[in-house]
């Protein structure tokens, strides 16, 4: 950190298991815990926030957190640096070099670091947090037990997808079907073809001047063969009888071309011949004509505007209806089945919660050992146990903590039991338990041992370093008996130079660690 309160500069290399972190009162050691804290809440002191300064912090993070974190930064290596820049009037927060939003670095925190002190949000406080935690337990312990409730929620999720992507309104899928079931039947009445309208279109125009077509017809056919005085068939069957004369002396090609014509021209004239015929073959073809055009056309004004265009919604609106349908289906079926299987993954949950009872029990019972090791043995865990309205992906209850300190007193959720050392201690006491279930592997903790003499303080730090074996335990103390038992030792020391006041943190080496914890003896009073 660079210009944080009295830390003009500090670097800090935690070991992976159990630091402390010992000083005089007022050194800082609380301003420290600010440093942490400003990536839990997002925010920079603004008492702190006197120049220009920044603070960073260096994790090796596992999958889980690395994918996570990917939604919004690139991660290298599982390397992960939070940090956050300020001014007296800017703060801007990064993750590995890439600014976001302070909520952001706030909800990645939160996966990485627990902070225990007075004022911290503690996750294990958190009655969701407590819930996925305790079903996590569950499930690695009886893995057997959910195969059938994760297969049924995987179908429930299923249909609640559909289900919630219905419509609001049953009378408007209603009404939409009506209209495409008239839509298509006026389409279907008519039968269009592809490109009818072209065809029929050129038809009537042929049909229209029937008059003036026969006439150039008639008199092309009498040009062709009808005059019997003069016609093309006399005079190209006199140009193929004359070059057939000459044919063997160099003109075969001419012949063979006078013969294609001749051909031609009798193909022409049969052509001719069936048009002629075919115009006064039905007289009442132009009206039809003309009445199956109106059809098309007023199809084509209401779905077109081009034929193509009819064709498509017409299976466009089949496509609709088709859907439209299913929908309706699902107004009738989805809410039942629904109801069914959540009534069965009830039961599925209730059936694990009675297997796993003497489990459950087994771990109230640890958590309580370890609480009267740490002074608290009018201490009581108990669990609430809750049926949910709707089933989630852990069960179809919520089982969270609860716990009272003396006979006397009634069962509280955690998040109502007062904060401070009393809480830590509680806490520790789940976290030593509960092992590396807790995703949090980062784990800091101030006054964990306030209230207690040197006996309990001894006992307080055998717990955190047991706890240190899976976790990475940051702790600050006055107890040189949790101090004693840290593999790593940092002192926080405050000086007064050139009218500046500065605290640095400094890492003891073997000699001065016990220096430091006899010097904190000599502090305590019998």
């Amino acid at each position: 950190m660079n210009n944080f309160g009295l830390f003009k500069k500090a670097n800090i290399d935690f070991s992976e298991s159990f630091n402390v972190i010992t000083g005089e009162s007022g050194t800082g050691k609380s301003m420290f815990l600010d440093s942490i804290n400003v990536f839990l809440t997002g925010n920079v002191p603004q008492n702190l926030k006197t120049t220009e300064g920044s603070v960073s912090a260096f994790f090796i993070v596992n999958n889980q957190i690395k994918e996570i974190v990917q939604e919004y930064a690139p991660v290298q290596e599982n390397e992960l640096i939070l940090s956050v820049n300020f001014t007296p009037k800017k703060t801007l927060f990064r993750i590995n070099d890439t600014i976001v939003p302070r909520d952001i670095v706030q909800e990645i925190s939160k996966f990485l670091i627990e902070l225990h002190s007075q004022e911290s949000n503690i996750a294990l406080r958190d009655e969701t947090y407590q819930n996925s935690l305790i079903f996590k337990v569950l499930r690695e312990n009886f893995p057997d037990y959910f195969e059938s409730y994760d297969l049924k929620y995987q179908e429930y999720l299923r249909l609640k997808k559909r289900y919630d992507n219905l419509p609001s309104n049953i009378n408007e899928v209603l009404r939409n079907i009506d209209l495409l079931d008239y839509q298509i039947k006026v389409i279907e009445e008519v039968d269009p073809k592809p490109f009818e309208d072209d065809e029929l279109s050129e038809r009537f125009k042929t049909l229209n001047n029937k008059e003036e077509i026969k006439e150039k017809i008639y008199e092309s056919l009498n040009i062709l063969k009808d005059n019997e005085v003069h016609n093309m068939d006399i005079d190209i069957g006199t140009v193929v009888f004359n070059l057939s004369k000459i044919a063997d002396f160099g003109f075969k090609d001419e012949y063979n071309m006078a013969l294609s014509m001749q051909e031609q021209i009798d193909f022409l004239y049969n052509i001719l011949q069936s048009k002629v015929d075919d115009l006064d073959l039905d007289p009442q073809e132009l009206q039809t004509i003309s009445d199956r055009l109106n059809k098309i056309m007023d199809l084509k004004r209401k779905y077109g505007p081009t034929l193509e265009d009819v064709l498509e919604n017409l299976e466009k609106y089949k496509k609709e209806k088709e859907d439209l349908e299913e929908i309706k289906k699902d107004f009738n079926e989805l809410e039942p089945k629904l109801n069914k299987l959540s009534k069965e993954l009830i039961e599925e949950s209730e059936n694990i919660i009675d297997k796993t009872k003497p489990f459950l029990n087994n771990l109230k019972d640890s958590i309580e050992e370890h609480l009267k090791d740490l002074n608290m043995g009018n201490a009581e865990i108990d669990f609430s146990i809750e049926k949910l309205k709707e089933p989630k992906k852990e069960g179809a209850h919520r089982i969270c903590f609860l716990l009272k300190t003396n006979p006397k007193s009634d069962f509280l959720p955690l998040s109502e039991i007062a904060s401070g050392g009393e809480l830590s201690r509680i806490i520790l006491a789940l976290e030593v338990v509960l092992g590396n279930t807790h995703t949090i592997d980062t784990m800091i903790f101030d006054e964990i041992d306030s209230g207690v003499g040197p006996r309990m303080a001894d006992v307080v730090g055998k717990k955190l370093k047991e706890l240190s074996k899976n976790k990475q335990i940051i702790v600050i103390t006055h107890m040189p008996q949790v101090a004693n038992l840290a593999d790593t030792h940092f002192k926080i020391i405050k000086s007064l130079n050139e009218d500046d006041i500065n605290s640095e943190i400094i890492h003891l080496n073997q000699d001065e660690k016990q220096k430091e914890i006899k010097e904190m003896y000599g502090s305590i009073i019998y």
